[in-house]
């Protein structure tokens, strides 16, 4: 018996910062995804558990507690992982790896785990992106303890930038960085604003000018190589704003084929000297979050 499902990743944030109180972001989710299958195998096949399986297998271990089982009723179970995300960049890798665990565990379960539950128990083990949720969501990811929904995405692509630095997030969140985010709060404020304008207007415009607005402020937290630039060009071949990683080293470019010059984009840009500090330019669909399962 196996059971699969699966997790998009994200791009980044469109926008984070100190809101309401406290911080808080807003991720997308992208046609790249994380795959766990959950496969029942003699214990000794999961004996030496890769490093990079360690949170899952407590995802698996939460769901099943969460249920009321015990460790023997999952002590027979394994998994695997296989995930072309790339890992540490900001793409939510870990969180995707963590929820399509938990969807897959449900499933084995024939349990019926809500998003906001997946949420909840990936808070447990690590800071979470809101790519668990299938609608845009403004969300607490270190507490878990707030969220607002907004809805659908319009249809966009976007453009995405690897950067070659590798950050670990918990690393990363070990230097206390409270004053300088704070201090964002105003340019996080007008971002929101753009933000909700564009969920309502459904305006990529609005929706890339928020994300801009973020972008920018997180450059005395998280300096990305040539931004100002990259965003310049986008902004003369047609793109609707640029997002990053708040705490990772991808830039998204937020785009539709009808309006932006992508062939144009990427010869400006492929002779500049800060694209040494980026692995490779991908194009991706902008698409719900949340786990699902796989049929098999």
């Amino acid at each position: 018996m196996m059971i699969q499902a699966i997790c998009p990743a994200s791009c980044g944030e469109l926008l984070q910062g100190y809101i309401e109180g406290g911080e808080k972001l807003i991720s997308y989710s992208i046609n790249l995804f994380s795959r766990v299958s959950i496969i029942q195998k003699n214990q000794n096949d999961k004996e030496n558990i890769p490093h990079n399986y360690t949170k899952a297998y407590r995802m698996l271990e939460k769901v099943f507690k969460y249920y009321g089982y015990d460790e023997k009723d999952y002590k027979h179970l394994c998994l695997k992982i296989d995930s072309p995300i790339p890992i540490a960049k900001g793409m939510a890798s870990s969180t995707a790896d963590l929820v399509a665990t938990a969807t897959a565990t449900a499933e084995y379960l024939g349990k019926a785990i809500t998003q906001e539950e997946i949420a909840k128990l990936s808070i447990g083990i690590e800071p979470t992106d809101s790519i668990v949720f299938s609608e845009i969501t403004l969300f607490d990811h270190l507490k878990g303890s707030f969220y607002k929904q907004y809805g659908t995405f319009p249809s966009c692509k976007v453009l995405l930038l690897e950067g070659r630095d590798v950050i670990d997030t918990i690393d990363f969140r070990k230097t206390d960085r409270t004053s300088i985010i704070k201090s964002n709060e105003k340019e996080v404020a007008e971002a929101l604003f753009h933000f909700q304008k564009g969920i309502k207007e459904q305006s990529l415009k609005e929706l890339g000018k928020a994300a801009t607005i973020s972008g920018f402020a997180n450059q005395k937290i998280l300096y990305k190589e040539g931004l100002e630039e990259i965003h310049e060009i986008s902004q003369r071949f047609g793109a609707y704003g640029i997002n990053v990683a708040h705490s990772g080293s991808v830039i998204g470019i937020l785009y539709n084929d009808t309006d932006f010059d992508r062939e144009g984009f990427c010869h400006t840009l492929k002779d500049k000297d800060f694209m040494k500090s980026y692995l490779s330019i991908c194009s991706y669909d902008i698409i719900p979050g949340g786990g699902r399962i796989l049929t098999l």
